[in-house]
């Protein structure tokens, strides 16, 4: 998905002093364009310079013709603070103001009055002053186009919760008045009975080309006769087919499976689907990931997509097992499904496959099928988690280390699920004590800045330990 910002220049009102500064105010337009090129960022430059509030009413009516991300508001003069208010009228979508270092034009001076401006109505927008060619300057754009193309991007789109709450788990049961108000999100209801009723239909040829693959390309299959024998593995994929099913039809963006404990006391689990829609890649061949949240948890897919969208990477959804005291690590454990991806983070999907064993689903299940065990690679990770309080939602902002360890070190915890293994730069006591879940998610690399960005764009409380 392409991001896109508009770009609207402004200018002084008086005819003759803004037609001697517009070839250096169309220069500067020209410079930012350039840049937004550079970081493969769409842009849309505003029909005219605006000048009067005629010209930004004008203006502004079309740059909003474009479905449009967020809006640089380029003043590298003193423009006049009431043409951006009187445009601000037609577009309500994130804004940063930006003007370069110029000592023989007031342009910082415009900013700030702009700012203020724009302050007084109660109007947020960012402030960017420098030069476009540094990288300080670059770094500000890609957060702020990141952050203003995921808030955008997430009004209009649709949440499937199949099965609803699992397991008494709270986020199973969000409140829909509160995502449409907050992020134009609408849910959708679905029953995990769809689930079974399509796997049926499921093509013979379809379940054994996906087994096929499976068979060929993991690293074990860990048959036992019982739980996990060809057949619960084939009425696994047959699920994964089914889920895809739903999304298509119902079209949803992301989703959440109750799956506890109705299909994993009576049927499969959805371990399989877990992983594999998470993945950029299937046996069918590349994808889209898309997000898939266990155990119904709502918020914790919501999390997923924000990260999904900041980073356009897979993303993990993990359990907080537990601290290991005597290796300073956190230990995070799904039951059964995280993206292979990071088995390995190679391209080639049998690179990463080959990582991943298939476990017969622990006693703890009465229903049959696989969990997928590996252990994540090593690596500097960004890890979030979204949740509701009283007084409105926060999101909690780490960042992480993933230690490359032995997969006999799965022995200590639960042998048959996926490990990661993180080291935090926090006491444990108080990451325990901020940390509002059970469960936590993740990407690969450092994208701290940019969802802090968005939860400021957004309303919502970051906190960052």
């Amino acid at each position: 998905m392409e991001i896109k910002l508009g770009i609207l220049s402004f200018s002084d009102g008086r005819e003759r002093v803004h037609k001697d500064l517009l070839p250096y105010i169309e220069e500067t337009e020209t410079k930012i364009v350039n840049i937004l090129k550079e970081l493969n960022i769409h842009c849309i430059k505003g029909k005219e310079v605006i000048h009067s509030n005629e010209s930004a009413v004008s203006t502004a009516k079309e740059l909003t013709k474009d479905d449009i991300d967020g809006v640089i508001l380029n003043i590298p003069v003193f423009a006049f603070p009431n043409f951006v208010l009187t445009a601000l009228n037609f577009i309500d979508k994130p804004l940063l103001i930006y003007s370069p270092p110029n000592g023989k034009l007031p342009g910082l001076g415009g900013l700030l009055a702009t700012a203020n401006a724009l302050n007084r109505m109660g109007i947020n927008c960012d402030r960017l002053w420098g030069d476009m060619e540094e990288e300080k300057t670059k770094r500000k754009l890609i957060i702020f186009a990141k952050s203003a193309f995921t808030k955008n991007r997430l009004k209009g789109q649709t949440f499937g919760l199949i099965g609803g709450r699992s397991i008494g788990i709270a986020t199973g049961t969000v409140n829909s008045e509160d995502w449409y108000t907050k992020f134009g999100i609408d849910i959708e209801h679905i029953d995990q009975l769809e689930i079974i009723r399509r796997a049926g239909s499921i093509s013979e040829k379809t379940v054994e080309n996906a087994f096929n693959w499976l068979s060929k390309n993991v690293g074990k299959i860990y048959y036992d006769g019982d739980k996990l024998t060809e057949e619960t593995l084939k009425y696994q994929i047959r699920c994964y087919y089914a889920t895809k099913e739903i999304i298509k039809e119902y079209k949803l963006d992301f989703a959440g499976v109750k799956c506890h404990y109705e299909l994993s006391e009576y049927y499969v689990t959805q371990c399989l689907s877990a992983c594999f829609l998470n993945d950029p890649y299937d046996w069918d061949g590349s994808k889209e990931p898309f997000v898939l949240a266990c155990e119904a948890d709502a918020e914790g897919a919501l999390t997923m997509q924000i990260l999904k969208l900041i980073t356009g990477l897979p993303v993990l959804f993990m359990d907080i097992r537990h601290y290991d005291r005597d290796e300073g690590i956190f230990i995070f454990s799904n039951c059964g499904a995280q993206a292979s991806w990071y088995s390995a983070r190679e391209e080639n999907p049998i690179e990463n496959a080959k990582n991943i064993d298939l476990f017969p689903l622990i006693p703890k299940y009465a229903g049959k099928g696989a969990h997928i065990r590996y252990v994540a690679k090593g690596g500097e990770m960004t890890l979030a988690r979204l949740s509701k309080e009283p007084n409105g939602y926060k999101m909690l902002i780490t960042k992480a280390i993933f230690k490359d360890l032995p997969i006999d070190k799965t022995n200590e915890t639960c042998s048959a699920w996926p490990h990661a293994y993180a080291q935090i730069d926090v006491d444990p006591y108080d990451f325990i004590e901020v940390l509002n879940s059970n469960h936590i998610h993740g990407v690969y690399g450092n994208y701290i800045e940019e969802l802090r960005k968005f939860c400021e764009m957004t309303g919502i409380k970051s906190l960052v330990v």
